[in-house]
């Protein structure tokens, strides 16, 4: 498949899904109050599709506003996968494919050259170093948890009138 291709060259793109995975595991193992109830955190009503995706492009938009690196696009991948889960947990499984829509639309606006000054996905695959399931002794780790600590404050502080 040409998209395949496009997202990892070389067709690594298991790999990648794999790694992706692994981290966003990792961080949720680390940070699992951030990632988890992202609804009532954000105090929004899952009743509407563009209460959660004005919600999910505002905490998206926070996440990037200093720049991006992977640690954040997997952190807005988990976020966008709580959101999803809340949704399914509260029976408005429209409101998942509309979340879908708009992260793979911020996706392709605000990532999509950062991803390819970058070769494409492939380069996820630098962060990890070994094969080992725990990334204990690896800098991800270190730089997750700081960004765990940003996220938490972004979610108290963005959407307070909500």
């Amino acid at each position: 498949a040409p998209k395949a291709a496009a997202l990892a060259p070389g067709g690594r793109l298991a790999e990648v899904c794999t790694v992706l995975l692994r981290l966003g595991d990792e961080l949720e193992l680390i940070r699992p109050s951030i990632y988890r109830n992202v609804a009532r955190q954000l105090n929004i009503s899952l009743h509407s599709e563009s209460v959660v995706t004005d919600a999910f492009l505002a905490v998206a938009a926070q996440i990037f506003a200093a720049g991006i690196t992977w640690g954040k696009v997997v952190s807005l991948y988990l976020v966008a996968a709580g959101l999803a889960v809340d949704c399914v947990r509260q029976a408005q499984p429209a409101v998942v494919h509309a979340l879908v829509d708009c992260l793979g639309e911020f996706v392709r606006k605000t990532l999509a050259t950062w991803l390819r000054r970058r070769g494409g996905w492939t380069d996820v695959l630098k962060c990890v170093v070994s094969s080992n399931p725990g990334f204990q002794s690896h800098w991800f780790v270190t730089a997750l948890c700081s960004f765990g600590r940003f996220l938490k404050a972004a979610f108290f502080v963005l959407l307070p009138e909500r």
